[in-house]
């Protein structure tokens, strides 16, 4: 007869172990417990979630009425005004100052500078401005080969396009 060969007979000890939670494992859950735990939040700090969150939906809300209104608006409000005249040795030569008081964007904004003696046109030159932003202004001069004091003085945008 052989002898059976089975499973050792637990100890009492080794069965104790096996039930009892590894230190490890309860320094674990005792940490995530105390993390459930944190202090809740102070009433500072969710009046400052709140100052962030209405800035956002200011800004927000702000863009998309930028947006819309500069679909609707042409660059029909073009401020020109005349800064100084001097003389030089290919003319007379007029700088001015041109402002753009719409949201819309002007592309390759002419200018033309008439000199006027009464009806009659004596002598037109243009000047060209590749990009005109909305609210901005630009500077720019017209060379005259009369003198422009002697005339009737006349700078008028003439033409864009929308970029």
């Amino acid at each position: 007869m052989t002898p059976q060969v089975g499973p050792a007979p637990l100890r009492k000890d080794a069965v104790t172990e096996q039930t009892r939670p590894s230190p490890q494992k309860a320094d674990r859950d005792k940490n995530s417990t105390e993390a459930e735990r944190a202090a809740p939040t102070s009433p500072l700090e969710w009046v400052a979630a709140g100052i962030g969150a209405l800035l956002i939906a200011a800004m927000i809300a702000y863009m998309v009425q930028y947006g819309l209104r500069e679909e609707g608006e042409v660059p029909g409000r073009i401020d020109i005004t005349v800064v100084e005249t001097q003389a030089g040795g290919h003319g007379h030569t007029v700088r001015f100052q041109i402002r753009n008081r719409t949201t819309a964007t002007a592309a390759t904004l002419r200018v033309r500078g008439e000199l006027r003696s009464g009806d009659r046109v004596v002598e037109a030159v243009e000047a060209e401005f590749d990009y005109l932003p909305p609210y901005s202004e630009r500077f720019g001069g017209l060379i005259f080969q009369q003198d422009p004091a002697r005339f009737d003085l006349r700078i008028i945008p003439t033409s864009y396009s929308e970029p």
